[in-house]
């Protein structure tokens, strides 16, 4: 009995000093911040409802916003985990969540980066969507701005 309880003693004292020891590392260790990335269509910025979150030098941005932005629309299917991006009838690339295996108006074909499904919302990277709905892309290192240019049809 006496050795059941010392054994269990320890192992609550080795988690104990576990725990402590990692909160104690998580308290020094500095927080990493997120650049304050913006995005400009035809010279007006192109506010999102997420913050843009950038990881490997890749920006990703809320699919529907800019879908819409650019003429086109997005849609989530919870089912397939899969992006359907379209436009027009005549556009519609299909991306799958962790993979780079698309379809593009139906072929198969590879994208660089594939969506991300967050809380609320799915991420999509910026650059790739933006070029495929007709933009063109340019970015200003200095102040840290992708400026998008499209002719947008009313």
């Amino acid at each position: 009995m006496l050795r059941k309880f010392s054994t269990l003693m320890l192992t609550a004292a080795l988690l104990t000093g576990s725990v402590a020891a990692t909160a104690a590392f998580a308290q020094q260790a500095p927080a990493q911040q997120q650049l304050k990335i913006k995005v400009e269509l035809n010279g007006k910025e192109l506010p999102f409802p997420q913050d843009i979150v950038t990881e490997n030098g890749v920006a990703y941005v809320n699919a529907s916003t800019l879908a819409l932005a650019l003429g086109g629309a997005a849609a989530w299917d919870t089912m397939t985990k899969s992006l359907l991006v379209s436009k027009d009838n005549k556009y519609g690339l299909r991306m799958y969540e962790n993979s780079t295996f698309a379809y593009k108006n139906g072929k198969e074909i590879r994208v660089p980066n594939p969506p991300r499904a967050t809380t609320g919302a799915v991420l999509v990277p910026l650059v790739y969507i933006a070029q495929e709905l007709g933009a063109k892309v340019t970015y200003d290192a200095k102040t840290l701005t992708y400026k998008l240019t499209t002719e947008i049809n009313s």
